[in-house]
């Protein structure tokens, strides 16, 4: 069974039960990229310690950017 999720690079197929960590890791090309971005899932904010256990529901939003630091 899989589920669709809408993301800023398109929609992306997963299976049922994926994680936030798990599209992140399909949509960028280097696993350590996650580390330098930010997620927000239907608009609310994953901090990166919940990405493992943040479960992907059919039709959520998942956002990837690039965290801004600085002053």
């Amino acid at each position: 069974m899989t589920i669709t999720i809408q993301t800023d690079r398109g929609p992306l197929e997963l299976p049922h039960g994926s994680t936030v960590a798990q599209a992140l890791a399909i949509l960028l090309n280097e696993p350590s990229d996650t580390d330098a971005m930010a997620t927000a899932l239907n608009g609310q904010f994953v901090p990166r310690r919940e990405r493992e256990q943040v479960l992907l529901n059919e039709g959520d939003t998942l956002l990837c950017f690039a965290a801004i630091t600085g002053g």
